[in-house]
């Protein structure tokens, strides 16, 4: 995910990815960007430990 600037690890056998997501990132890119591939049927996510920063991107 070097486009968005955040260092992450895969486990291709599992087709899994997981992002370590800087507080500096940008975060509404990264959402933008997660949400649009779901929405493509690209993948599915889940959260993990979040911050405050990163629930205000939250559209709705």
């Amino acid at each position: 995910m070097q486009c968005v600037h955040s260092p992450g690890e895969g486990l291709e056998r599992f087709r899994m990815v997981a992002l370590d997501v800087p507080p500096e990132a940008d975060l509404p890119k990264i959402r933008e960007l997660r949400e649009h591939g779901a929405e493509q049927g690209w993948w599915h996510w889940e959260e993990g430990c979040v911050t405050a920063a990163w629930i205000v991107t939250e559209r709705g």
